[in-house]
Formats: structure tokens, sequence, C-alpha cells
């Protein structure tokens, strides 16, 4: 098991780096325009990037799909854990679509146009008055699958996911936040 969260914890290594750095780049992009003025680049700069972004979010879940074998090959599980980690494997494969779009925009665009308290509200409010306490209700109290559980724990991305598209969409985010000295 150990070797089957080394391959994996890899991939999604692997995944973190290529959200956070589309993020970082979608911030770069998207404040140099604001920056100048150009609100029209500025939004066709985050669309590219929120495209990007979820075109690299369904490669991070196919790539989690495609090393199932390879996971297999490495390690010798019981049926019961290879069930487990065959469940895991796809949720993670969908939480990857939903984690990239998010990370583009709430960690990239929107505090480059000046919106970054969307940010933490967001997270903090699906955090900390959802996910943990349903988490912590399906573990102790109602005693759920492991399965299910995994999938309570990944929810976060995907309640997060409407919220975040749906701010992106009002465009609320595009600010010019330099000041003329002059």
């Amino acid at each position: 098991m150990v070797a089957a969260n080394s391959i994996v914890s890899v991939v999604k290594n692997l995944a973190v780096v290529l959200c956070g750095g589309i993020a970082t780049g979608g911030s770069v992009l998207v404040g140099k325009y604001l920056g100048q003025g150009e609100m029209e680049k500025a939004r066709y700069a985050g669309n590219n990037m929120c495209y990007y972004a979820l075109i690299f979010g369904v490669i991070a879940g196919c790539t989690i799909l495609l090393i199932r074998p390879l996971v297999y090959s490495i390690v010798n599980l019981n049926p019961a854990a290879q069930g487990y980690l065959d469940g895991m494997l796809y949720i993670s494969a969908y939480y990857w679509i939903a984690k990239s779009f998010n990370s583009t925009t709430i960690a990239g665009i929107f505090p480059a146009g000046g919106d970054s308290k969307f940010g933490l509200w967001c997270d903090t409010v699906v955090m900390w008055f959802i996910i943990l306490p349903l988490s912590y209700l399906c573990a102790f109290f109602w005693q759920v699958s492991p399965i299910f559980l995994y999938i309570v724990i990944s929810l976060d991305e995907l309640i997060k996911l409407p919220i975040a598209f749906t701010r992106y969409r009002q465009f609320k985010w595009l600010n010019n936040l330099t000041r003329n000295f002059t």
C-alpha cells in the first residue's frame, strides 16, 4: 500500500504544480493587463487560463486513471483494500478537474484583479462550515464507509466550482489596482 500511495502522491504533486503554475501565470498575465488598463485583454487572458486549467485538470484526472494498472502491478492488496484504492483513484480523477479550475480562479485570477477576499471567504466557509463538520459527522456519528467518507472529504472543490465559476462570469475581478502618481 505504501508503494501505491507514493505513486498516487507523485501524480497528485505533479497536478498541484501544474495547477499552481497555471494560477500563478494567470495571475501575472491578468495583473499585467489590468495594470495597463486593458480590461478586454485581461478578460481574454482570464478566459484562456480557465480553459487551460480545465484541460490540465482533465489531463491530471486521466493520468490518475491511466496509472491504475501500474499501481496494481506494484502492490499486492486484498480485495477490500483494492476496492477502496480503486474508488479513491476514481474520486481523485474527478477532484482534479475542479481543483485545477478553482486554483486558477480563486488563487490566481481573482487576487490579480483585487478580489482576494472572495477566495478567503469561499475557502473558509466551504472547509470550516461544510466539509469538516460533515466529515466529522460521517466518520464518528454515522460511521459511513471509507469510500463515502473520502467522497465527503473531496467535496470541497466540487462545492466551490459553481461558486467560483459564477463569480468569474460576473467579472467582479476586473479591477485596475494601479495608481497614477502623475
